[in-house]
Parts: structure tokens; sequence; C-alpha cells
């Protein structure tokens, strides 16, 4: 043990590995990153991995390496239990594929940040489980990107239309959509045969509108994008079942699909509910105060997808995005020290940027904030560019300003023009 105090953080998502890489190197604090994988994948970018337009090998930073270079400690393993009364966490495996896997260890912390994420729930909806593709992690992308070339392919030879169904039309399902239209052509080169026809896709969103939520100039760019890219939409659709070949509507209307993506919202990685008597909001999320702690412990933190904090005077809950967790993991790389010291860091506030979307072929789309406002709507190439600033901070952030600059470099060099980055130790 070095005499530092032991610093904990639970999740190595776009917050987690960013807060452990700004704390990482400082001579007064102890830090150890936990994730039960071996490496950290930008995950709103997803779909793209899914939809192949992007490879996920060249996006992967490996925590090992990470760790080595920002200094921090990093523990591969599943978190099992939270013991705020000993400040103990006890973390099993990693497993490996023939059974055999590392001991269960305790870990122990002075101070604890759980960051373990988020997870799209299917509301008790039949078939979910069984039938449809949830865009949550690595794997899921692989298990659709594997299922869709299959289904194109089967399109190719037979002449009948692929068909995929994705149900909610947030950024994933949309951006999702239209990285598949930008894919499609590459099955049928040559052929002499119209793309369009070989792959449908349908949007279906429970709410009476789009992309519920978003402004509404946003909300029209985006169907306009949409119906540009010939992806039908449909609305008010609540669906009631997924069946292997198709989803039913709660009226009965069925609609047929070779794939169906449930992408219906986001709420707390079910975990966080076994691992303490946390206070969990309505979404099964940690609910923390103002400076990011919880009512079980305020030696113990959450942020990100894990964490429900509503600013005051608010109606709601702070959004789980990257650019959130990003906010927060800066917030905390300061507040913590103070915390340890007995001092107490001023509030976290949430400085709204906008929200932007990539929709492939159709370009960026997005609303840019200014000061507590969002009211400019942007496009092209300006969208293109913020949309991905975030990232390009992210890898500036985990990898330094050399490194970091060599990753932006390497992206722009990419044929696939998307950040892009395959570092492991």
């Amino acid at each position: 043990m070095s005499g530092r105090p032991q610093v904990l953080i639970l999740g190595g998502g776009a917050g987690g590995v960013e807060l452990a890489a700004r704390i990482g190197l400082r001579d007064d604090l102890q830090v150890t990153l936990v994730d039960r994988h071996p490496s950290h994948l930008w995950k709103p970018r997803l779909h793209e991995f899914a939809a192949g337009t992007i490879d996920s090998t060249l996006s992967e930073l490996s925590y090992y390496m990470l760790a080595r270079m920002r200094g921090f400690e990093f523990q591969q393993g599943e978190v099992e239990a939270i013991d705020p009364a000993r400040r103990i966490v006890r973390l099993s495996g990693p497993k490996a594929p023939g059974g055999d896997g590392a001991s269960p260890r305790d870990l122990a912390f002075d101070h604890l940040v759980v960051a373990l994420g988020g997870m799209t729930p299917d509301f008790g909806t039949k078939g979910v489980g069984e039938h449809a593709v949830r865009l949550d992690e690595r794997a899921d992308a692989d298990r659709f990107r594997a299922r869709f070339i299959a289904a194109m392919i089967d399109a190719r030879e037979s002449g009948k239309a692929a068909r995929i169904v994705i149900i909610g039309s947030g950024a994933t399902g949309t951006e999702l959509a239209a990285n598949l239209r930008q894919v499609e052509a590459g099955f049928f080169r040559g052929e002499g045969r119209a793309p369009r026809d070989m792959l449908e896709i349908l949007i279906a969103e429970a709410a009476p509108q789009l992309m519920p939520g978003a402004e509404e100039t946003l909300r029209e760019a985006v169907r306009s994008r949409l119906a540009e890219l010939e992806i039908d939409t449909l609305t008010g659709a609540k669906i009631a079942e997924i069946a292997a070949d198709g989803v039913v509507a709660a009226d009965g209307t069925r609609y047929p699909a070779d794939i169906s993506v449930w992408a219906a919202g986001l709420v707390g990685n079910p975990v966080l509910g076994r691992l303490a008597a946390f206070d969990l909001d309505n979404k099964g999320r940690i609910v923390v105060d103002s400076r990011l702690r919880s009512e079980l412990d305020p030696r113990i933190q959450a942020f990100g997808d894990a964490a429900s904090f509503t600013p005051e005077g608010a109606g709601a809950p702070l959004p789980p995005t990257a650019q959130c967790a990003s906010q927060q993991a800066d917030y905390l790389a300061a507040a913590i020290p103070l915390l340890l010291a007995g001092k107490e860091p001023e509030p976290f506030v949430y400085d709204d940027r906008g929200r932007l979307l990539s929709l492939a072929r159709a370009g960026s789309v997005g609303q840019i904030g200014f000061g507590r406002r969002n009211d400019l709507l942007v496009k092209g190439r300006f969208a293109n560019a913020a949309y991905k600033s975030l990232q390009r901070r992210h890898q500036w952030t985990l990898l330094g300003p050399l490194r970091g600059g060599v990753a932006i470099f390497a992206d722009w060099l990419s044929p696939a023009k998307g950040a892009q980055l395959k570092l492991h130790g």
C-alpha cells in the first residue's frame, strides 16, 4: 500500500476512463479503474460498428495500456458487491472461454466512484430477449453485423429485400438506419441491381413524434433526411411483441422483419440494485446530490448513465449522454481531492452544448446550444465537425497531447472518415 488515499472507479465507459486518466498521474492519490472488458470502446459510435461503416478493432483502447500511460491501476472483472462499512468492493473474474478465471478478490477504497453505465430496457415486451438485438456493447454490435451481412447476402441471391425494423427513434435508431443505407451498395456493386430495392428499413416509435424530447426544428431536419434516404418511419406505434420474423404492434398490426433492433430508451445497469442499498430512481439509477454523492455514503459518488441528478428547478434528471458524463468526469477530477481533504467542492453545473446526429450519407445535423438555449440548427460540414469533436476531446484526454494529436491525424487519413484508433499493450 502506498499510504495515499485509494480512489476506486467502477466502470470504464466514456466518463469512468476519462476520470481515471485525469487523476491517475496525481502524486497524492492511488487510482484504480475496474471494468469487465479489457479494452475501451467509444459507445456513442456503436451503431457504426454494428453497420460496419467503421471497424471496432480500429477504435479500441486497451485499459492495460492506458493504465500504464496515465498512471492508474486497472483491475478486470465483474463487480459483485459493495460494502460501504468496510470500504470494500468484491470483484470476480474475468472468466476464460474454457471456464477458468481469476479468483474473486476484494478491493479496498477510501473513495468510490460508480460509473457502471446503463442498458436498453425491454419494458416487459414479449420476445425482446429472444429475438431482438440491443446495442449495449461491442458483442451486440458484432452480433448484429453478422446477422446483417447474412441477410444482405440472402437478399442478393434471392432477389427478395432484407427487412430491418428498428424500435426507437433516438440517436441509436436513427443513426443505425442511416449507416445501414451507407453500406448496402457494397453488397450489389457491379451486378446491375438497384441496392435500395434490396434493403427495407422501418423505424417504429411509440411516441406521437420522432425523437421525443428533441426540439421541433431538429426533429423536422432528421425526418427530412431520413426521407431522403428512403427510410420509413412510423410514430404512435407501441410494439407489443417481437417475433422471430417480425414485430407486432399493440393494435395487432404486424411488420415483417429479418432483423429487429430494440433501441427504446436507457435505464441504469441492473447490477446497481444488487451492489448495495442505494437509493434508485424509477429508471434504476443511483440518486445523487448536487456534488454527485450518493445518499448511502458521501464517500461514494456516481455519475454518467449510472446516476440520476436533477438540477435545482429542473423537471427531470440530466440526460444519459457522453457529453454529460464527460462534464461530470471533469468535475469529479477536481472535486474528489477536495472531498478527501474534508473540503466541500462547488456543486456540479451542467452546460448543455446541444444535440448532434450523424446520418451517414445524409450528413450530420443537430442543435447547438448557446448559454441556456438550444437555438441554432446546424447541418453539413459544421455539424459533422461538431459531432466528432467530443470524441476528439475524449482521445486527447485519454492519450495526452502527443498521442492524441497523432490519433486525430490518423482519423483524418482514415478512408472511413471516422474517429478510429487501436492501442493495445
